[in-house]
């Protein structure tokens, strides 16, 4: 007895310290290993659960007397769960894309396999957490909030800016400030229903009930700079629930109500309407009140119009959706500008839509009906506890109605999951009672040895090497802003000889880092785009998918095109761009974004009049997109309409298209470049020089700082002025073509000796 004491003891303090590790994740981010914010609370997680639920396994073969019996025939909670589980399996089985689904990317840090963990996560808390030890790992989750509250403090007040980036709407550890509202929603009311039922009549209890209360009112204010609308309504909601359906009636409670309420309108009435702030209410609080709880901004937010894409994309896939992870695929075929302008969406900021999409009908229903389950089996325990968490779930769904989940919401919602499986059913110990499995001792001991080197093979070749890839692509990234580009691609070359469930991403990350080589070292850029070629082509091999590595590839092999002085290599560079395109378009038929890409593969070509039909049709599309308009403009000036080609142009501008950046201004004067129109050329390729003065620019379309060398600009303008007559201008854009290219000495020489004097 003796011994099967301490064998329970020393197994639950195994548990005990993984829970602990799981709930103090999302607390987690250090680059580069464990950047982007879930990627490396996922990879934990995978690894500490994957281990206890390896020893849960030798405990059922060997020691089933230290696992607590439960009873699962009447558990309506377990069942409900159960199902959720085994229709979001069969969604990833029969998903579009099975790979991304169980795995997902660093990115988002999802996948089905993350998922599928948090309900063993839910399950072995409920099995192996006693009475005692439920509070203890409450504070436990509620220090690690207030350390996730303290880092996002720290960042919108802007302390410490050498150490962490300065926000106005923070982050903190979660990359995102919707995730931390949601967060913070997830603790505040279990923080209060403890602070009302902590007794005050000893020392400790009133220090932890002063504790309860300080976390309380640091996540409520936590929510408060996150200025997250949907957190906002999800606080208010959850709270007016937990007012009104308190369960002993307090006259206090109903004065705390209509004074919350009353508060609440005034606020609301009050930034909706037209005043100037006083000077004692001007600060970053209010500023950013005054955006988020406008009627007219939230009416006019884009979610809402994206929502009718997404309704779209789960009539195309009713009974199982998609597949997790794979929303994307979906609104790429449905999307329409003329309803959302934003082309590229992969989460829906609803939960219900989002389960939707990724299981089907199916998902929908064993989602709400889990939620159903928990809320009645609360409502029927009939504590303040109770009550508190069921405030805690409507306050949940209302949120994210409006939001997004994230691996660090998860563990608090399947922590509270498996909290409410203890309150609401009960567990003992009778060893005669535990789960019996009746094996020979050969067969435990294969079944044991072929999980345990499962187990080997999952931690590393499924966390270990996925974190050590990662870990490059964020130093490889770091690398290539530092101007350091063949280092930079050198280690990504390595990793592209690696094999994971990442190899996607890999290619992906890839081609933006060469990306950001192109634009710091131009004179490579060829070179850049047939690597990326080839990398991409790797890539659609992977997800065919994923509409963009097509949209690429078309883009970059019409920049080998556009360089192409062989006419032979010049058209079958355009019909491998063509046939690029064209697959591209069967993926997402309605993306401008095609269309203009097709209409530069026609500039390319030659093909002038076609590139004005492709424009035209981006246009007929949404007449609302000044893209479109711009790359109309840029047809027309190839085609010599140079005055329809200006009141093209001019609508561009009109609808918000920054005609000055790199990119346009390098377009237009291409374009005058061929007709030739020396003036107008002029005009741009002075624009495009100003841009890149002091050799350093800022690519405003793509939010990055670039430094080209580009001594082309100058030695051309030089032969404009030239051309022109003005040949002062002539002499100066010489000379600097010798300071930036002494090499260029001979030629510039030659240049000059064509001059007047």
């Amino acid at each position: 007895m003796n011994n099967i004491n301490k064998n329970i003891n020393l197994l639950s303090w195994v548990y005990k310290i993984g829970f602990l590790i799981i709930l103090a994740l999302p607390a987690l981010i250090v680059p580069p290993y464990f950047f982007p914010a879930d990627w490396g609370k996922s990879i934990v997680f995978r690894t500490v659960l994957s281990i206890l639920l390896v020893i849960f396994c030798y405990q059922v073969f060997y020691k089933r007397d230290t696992i607590p019996a439960i009873s699962i025939k009447n558990n309506k909670l377990i069942w409900a769960l159960g199902a959720y589980f085994t229709v979001y399996l069969l969604a990833s089985i029969f998903s579009v894309d099975q790979n991304f689904s169980f795995w997902g990317s660093p990115f988002r840090g999802g996948g089905f396999i993350n998922f599928g963990f948090c309900f063993a996560y839910a399950v072995l808390l409920y099995i192996f957490l006693k009475d005692k030890d439920w509070k203890k790992v409450w504070i436990f989750s509620f220090f690690i909030g207030l350390i996730v509250s303290g880092l996002a403090l720290i960042q919108y007040y802007g302390l410490f800016s050498k150490l962490f980036v300065p926000s106005s709407q923070p982050p903190s550890t979660m990359g995102n400030s919707i995730v931390v509202a949601m967060y913070f929603i997830l603790l505040s009311f279990p923080a209060l229903f403890f602070a009302i039922t902590e007794p005050f009549d000893s020392a400790q209890g009133k220090i932890k009930k002063i504790f309860y209360i300080t976390s309380l009112i640091i996540f409520l204010f936590t929510i408060l700079i996150s200025a997250s609308l949907a957190g906002y309504i999800g606080i208010t909601i959850g709270f007016l629930y937990f007012v009104l359906f308190y369960p002993k009636k307090l006259k206090i409670l109903k004065v705390c109500l209509a004074i919350f309420l009353l508060c609440a309108i005034s606020t609301v009435v009050y930034f909706n309407t037209p005043h100037q702030l006083p000077k004692i209410l001007d600060n970053k609080i209010t500023q950013k009140l005054t955006n988020k709880l406008s009627i007219k901004n939230a009416l006019d937010d884009e979610r809402f119009r994206a929502w009718q894409v997404m309704v779209k994309v789960i009539e195309d896939k009713p009974l199982l959706g998609w597949g997790p992870e794979n929303l994307q695929i979906g609104f790429d075929k449905n999307y329409d500008s003329k309803i959302t302008p934003t082309p590229w969406w992969d989460r829906a900021h609803n939960i219900f839509l989002n389960v939707g999409i990724e299981a089907g009908i199916l998902g929908m229903l064993a989602q709400i009906a889990l939620f159903i389950v928990l809320l009645w089996q609360l409502h029927k325990v009939k504590t303040i506890e109770a009550h508190g968490l069921q405030a805690t779930i409507i306050g949940y769904l209302v949120a994210e109605f409006f939001s997004l989940d994230t691996l660090s919401t998860y563990l608090i919602l399947f922590f509270i999951i498996g909290y409410t499986l203890y309150l609401t059913t009960n567990k003992t110990e009778n060893p005669h009672k535990s789960v019996i499995i009746r094996l020979n001792q050969w067969t435990k001991s294969i079944l044991i040895s072929a999980i345990f080197l499962a187990l080997i093979i999952f931690l590393f070749q499924y966390n270990l090497v996925p974190l050590q890839i990662n870990g490059d692509i964020n130093k490889a990234v770091t690398l290539s802003e530092q101007k350091n580009c063949t280092s930079a691609l050198n280690l990504m070359d390595k990793n592209l000889l690696k094999h994971s469930f990442l190899d996607s991403y890999v290619r992906m990350e890839y081609i933006e880092i060469e990306k950001t080589c192109s634009e710091y070292y131009p004179n490579n850029m060829l070179e850049y785009t047939n690597k990326a070629l080839e990398v991409l082509n790797e890539a659609v091999k992977i997800q065919p998918l994923y509409t963009r590595y097509w949209v690429n590839m078309g883009e970059l092999t019409t920049t080998l095109a556009d360089q192409e002085d062989d006419p032979t290599k010049k058209d079958t560079l355009i019909n491998q761009a063509n046939n690029y395109f064209a697959k591209a378009l069967e993926l997402a038929p309605l993306h401008q974004e095609i269309f203009t890409g097709l209409t530069e593969l026609e500039i390319a070509s030659g093909n002038y009049a076609k590139a004005k039909d492709y424009s035209q049709k981006c246009i007929d599309i949404n007449p609302n997109t000044g893209d479109c308009y711009f790359y109309m403009a840029i047809s027309e000036i190839y085609a010599r309409n140079v005055t329809d080609g200006k009141i093209n142009l001019q609508k561009a501008e009109d609808m918000g298209v920054n005609v000055a950046s790199g990119k346009n201004v390098f377009l237009l004067s291409n374009a005058y470049g061929s007709i030739p129109d020396y003036q107008n050329m002029a005009v741009f390729l002075e624009k495009l020089v100003a841009i890149y003065a002091d050799g350093v620019a800022f690519d405003i379309k793509n939010n990055r700082r670039i430094n080209p060398t580009i001594v082309q600009y100058h030695s051309t303008l030089a032969f404009l002025y030239a051309k022109m007559g003005q040949y002062d201008k002539a002499h100066q854009e010489a000379a600097i073509v010798l300071q930036l290219s002494p090499e260029s000495k001979e030629s510039v020489d030659e240049f000059l000796k064509t001059l007047p004097y």
